[in-house]
Order: structure tokens, then C-alpha cells, then sequence
């Protein structure tokens, strides 16, 4: 039995002695999160081709005491962790007859993302982030940068910064576009890819078809227990502690901002790019000065 609790997906990772039949009923979990939790005993016997007491014994070998308790552990798990905005706020406005004062909610935000910042920079794997720093001072091998939703704008923050060290790098835009911008892909690129609380099946999708491609690929979350996981080469993981409406993306930005340090020391001849940002800011009309 394994000793970590925690997430179902994160249980499975820490387990290694699964026998071929209890492999199979991991790996239909993994690629049927979150929708499995709605199933019953049979239905994941018949869809991972195993017996009733396959599946109890998985259950036990993670640390349930048996499918039931999985069941619904992972059903409180799924819940917790995959609601909506919109579903947090109703939440939220049925526990609260008014909303905190200001400055209370200014409070709690700045206290958790001092503990998401604290967290992650505990959690962040030196050896991973020097393969991702690796990764991104080749700037002969093309960049793609991936994301949906709220993640698309950190994306493109990182990479208008980005513009001062190096080129060669392409923010998918809309994913009614991402076909157009990744053609020609080929095993000299570079894939990286964020998801932050949900698993975007377009985000899948991006990492499947980059791996196919041969291309690297880089996922950058704040789940432990993400199926997307499985479609890496290399994944680094920040800390959102749990909010009433969302999450912080304070540790996810100094992250990235991290790698901007870090490769401002590792590439050379990089004056010239800058330069030539700064000369086109003048050519366009510069910025006012303080006296102006």
C-alpha cells in the first residue's frame, strides 16, 4: 500500500508495484480523469478489461479501503478541484450573508500568495528548472507557447519579455489558429504548454501532437495530479492555495519571470535586441518624460 495520500493521480505516481492487470486499471484512470468518478464498479471493470477484484485491489493499493471509498473520495476530489468560477462564486455568496471589507480581502490574497510564492519555491525541482532554462537559451530551436483562457496573457507577457533575449518564439493565438502557426512543426521545437486548476482538452491536444512531431514538450501547472502530466517530457509544478473564486497565478508569473533572469545570464549578445526595441519605442514617439 502506498504511504502518501492525496490525490488519486498523484497516488498512482507514487505507486510502482502494480501488477499488469492493476497497470491497466491505472492507466484507464489516468486517461479517463475527471469524467471516471462518475462510473460504477462495473463500468470501470468492462472499460479497463479487468476483474471486480482487480480493481478493489488497486483501490486498497493506493490507500482506499476499498472502491467505494475511492469512488468517493475521488468524487469529493473532482469537485473540489474542477468547479467553475461561476460555481465557486454560488458557493461563496450561500456561506456569506455580505461580502468581506476591502482591506480584509486585500489580506487574504496577499497572505496566500505569500504562501503559493513560499510553496513554490520549495516545490520547483532545481534539476527541472535548469532543463527548462536548457531548453530556452537554444534559441536556434523554435518556441511555441501554449495556453487557453487566463493562461493565453501570462503567455504572452512571458514572451513580449522574452522579445530582449531571444526570437525564433511563436504565442499560439486562438485554437482556431493554433493548426496554422504550428505547421512545419517538426523534433527541433520546443513545446511549452500551461494549465492551471483544469486539464484544457485543446492542451492535450497540443502536447500529443507535438510529441508525434518528435518536439519537446514542457508543461507548466499547479496540479500534481494532472493527466496532462503523462504528455511531457518535462513538467514544473507552482503552489495555488485553495480560494473561494480563484486561484492565484502569483507563483506561475515568478516563475517565468525567474526564467527570464536566468537566461538573461546564460545568452550572450543580446544587446543588440534590445537596442533595436528601444530605438523602435523612439522611432514611435518614446514615452513622456517626468517633467513632461
Amino acid at each position: 500500500m502506498v504511504s502518501v495520500t492525496g490525490p488519486l493521480l498523484q497516488r498512482i505516481g507514487a505507486c510502482h508495484d502494480f501488477t499488469p492487470s492493476e497497470q491497466a486499471v491505472a492507466g484507464f484512470y489516468a486517461d479517463a480523469y475527471p469524467g471516471v468518478a462518475l462510473l460504477k464498479l462495473h463500468e470501470v471493470c468492462a472499460a479497463a478489461g479487468v476483474s471486480t477484484a482487480t480493481v478493489i485491489r488497486f483501490a486498497r493499493k493506493l490507500g482506499y479501503a476499498d472502491f467505494r471509498d475511492l469512488n468517493s473520495s475521488l468524487q469529493a476530489e473532482v469537485k473540489q478541484r474542477l468547479n467553475a468560477p461561476r460555481d465557486r462564486l454560488a458557493r461563496l455568496a450561500s456561506q456569506r450573508a455580505a461580502p468581506p471589507p476591502a482591506p480584509r480581502a486585500l489580506q487574504e490574497r496577499f497572505a496566500l500568495a505569500a504562501q503559493d510564492l513560499r510553496e513554490t519555491a520549495r516545490g520547483i525541482d532545481p534539476e527541472s528548472f535548469g532543463r527548462f532554462i536548457d531548453l530556452l537559451a537554444d534559441a536556434d530551436r523554435p518556441l511555441h507557447l501554449g495556453a487557453v483562457a487566463s493562461g493565453q496573457p501570462l503567455l504572452r507577457y512571458f514572451a513580449l519579455l522574452l522579445a530582449y533575449l531571444r526570437g525564433n518564439v511563436v504565442v499560439l493565438d486562438g485554437t482556431d489558429r493554433w493548426s496554422h502557426e504550428l505547421a512545419g512543426l517538426d523534433a527541433h521545437a520546443v513545446v511549452v504548454a500551461e494549465a492551471f486548476d483544469r486539464y484544457p482538452v485543446a492542451v492535450q491536444r497540443l502536447l500529443r501532437y507535438a510529441n508525434a512531431k518528435g518536439a519537446t514538450t514542457v508543461l507548466l501547472t499547479n496540479r500534481h495530479s494532472s493527466p496532462l502530466v503523462r504528455e511531457t517530457d518535462l513538467t514544473l509544478f507552482v503552489a495555488s492555495q485553495s480560494h473561494p473564486m480563484f486561484g492565484s497565478r502569483v507563483g506561475l508569473l515568478l516563475l517565468l519571470e525567474a526564467a527570464l533572469d536566468a537566461l538573461a545570464a546564460r545568452l550572450p549578445n543580446t544587446d543588440g535586441r534590445a537596442d533595436d526595441i528601444e530605438h523602435f519605442f523612439t522611432v514611435m514617439g518614446g514615452y513622456l518624460s517626468p517633467s513632461e
